[in-house]
């Protein structure tokens, strides 16, 4: 029986902040909270092969207290209900700081770049139960001050993020296979263009830019790229390399700028900037409601067998990406752009059920590149009732992008 430290504590603290009544500018916060302390249960129970209805009594009483919470009904404070018909000062978000989560990173990240190509099984397994007790500890400290990762300060959330993105194997995999890969390329570029630098060194990470470098005094090269490059091609990070040995040129400019702007580099970004999410999550937008739209299509499409995910409208999303699958958080996010009275329903359905095909298919590795969109997953797609209808009326209206 697998046991989790916390929960009874965590269920009773938010008893009382319910029965003293909730600040409005306080709700999302107050939901965010409680709506992570609910995954990272779910999510230690999944690690250890049960579910949260094996839990010892008082934290299953504790879980299924948390996870019935009635959104759509919390108790104000009589204050607080005044203060929404007058003009206030929002209460800034708190900002949580714990000491060493970069360091930690920078740690991990040595361990890859020390990997071999001939690397053992046991070697990822080490890395990926670092990256694992990393961010189980993050979270377990935000769960204690009642905040999110969202609370983290900057380095520190964009760290928890890269490693919580790691903690999935399919992604570890893919970014310690392009991390050999350019060092492989590099050495052969060096070599072949008789460059007098050494070596290149290469980190790849949750980076706002596309890629930076700089020559040390031992005359090799530091190289940083963005995580949004483990899917590239040979030859755009070919391009990356020539530019950190040579200098810019337009040609390889071109080259890195157009894939910077492509659906497997952009995807990558969202899921990093997504995993810490400063938005409570919120299926009931102002016109349509997320919760209401799935049972319907679970039943028509996947036989009412479809576990339902973390449903929330994000106005992170554009008319430019319209919906998003989160693995990592089983969570599906749509665009904001979408919940509104002039698109039509058919079309909310359809990006929606997109969104579910991500979850119930999955992601596949194929020659080194996680594919999603995979012909079983059109095929499936093109099954949705009112497809043709709403494709053209997205094509229409919106750029589609899902």
């Amino acid at each position: 029986m697998v046991r989790i430290k916390g929960i009874v504590k965590t269920a009773e603290r938010v008893k009382s902040q319910l029965q003293h009544g909730i600040n409005p500018q306080e709700v999302d916060s107050f939901k965010a909270f409680v709506l992570n302390s609910l995954h990272t249960i779910e999510q230690i129970c999944t690690e250890a092969n049960t579910t949260p209805n094996s839990l010892p009594t008082r934290s299953r009483k504790a879980y299924y207290y948390l996870k019935n919470i009635d959104w759509h009904n919390l108790p104000l404070t009589e204050q607080s209900k005044k203060d929404l018909t007058s003009t206030s000062t929002p209460t800034p978000t708190p900002t949580l700081r714990i000491k060493n989560i970069v360091k930690q990173q920078k740690n991990i990240q040595q361990q890859i770049g020390q990997l071999k190509h001939n690397h053992t099984d046991s070697q990822l397994e080490s890395i990926g139960q670092s990256l694992t007790e990393c961010v189980r500890e993050i979270d377990r400290i935000c769960q204690q001050n009642q905040l999110t990762p969202a609370a983290l300060t900057t380095p520190s959330r964009k760290a928890y993020a890269w490693m919580k993105f790691l903690t999935d194997k399919d992604n570890l995999k893919l970014h310690i296979q392009t991390t050999q890969k350019i060092k492989t390329l590099a050495h052969q570029a060096i070599k072949a263009q008789k460059s007098n630098i050494s070596e290149i060194q290469v980190t790849i990470t949750n980076y706002n830019g596309l890629y930076k470098y700089k020559q040390n005094r031992q005359g090799s090269i530091e190289l940083q790229l963005s995580e949004g490059f483990i899917q590239a091609e040979d030859k755009i990070l070919e391009a990356i390399i020539n530019t950190a040995i040579r200098g810019n040129n337009p040609q390889d400019k071109q080259l890195i700028r157009h894939f910077s702007s492509t659906e497997a580099y952009s995807d990558i970004i969202l899921e990093l900037d997504l995993i810490a999410d400063l938005d409570a999550e919120t299926p009931q937008g102002n016109y349509y409601d997320l919760e209401a739209l799935f049972h319907p299509i679970n039943q028509e499409y996947f036989a009412g067998e479809m576990a339902k995910p973390r449903l929330t409208w994000n106005k992170t999303l554009t008319h430019r990406k319209l919906g998003h699958y989160e693995p990592l958080r089983d969570r599906v996010v749509m665009s904001r752009t979408l919940d509104s009275s002039h698109v039509p329903q058919m079309v909310v359905e359809l990006v929606l059920y997109h969104e579910l095909l991500h979850k119930h298919h999955g992601a596949k590795l194929l020659n080194g590149k996680r594919m999603v969109h995979t012909p079983e997953f059109r095929r499936s797609e093109r099954q949705f009732r009112y497809y043709q209808e709403a494709q053209q009326w997205l094509e229409r209206s919106l750029i589609l992008a899902m």
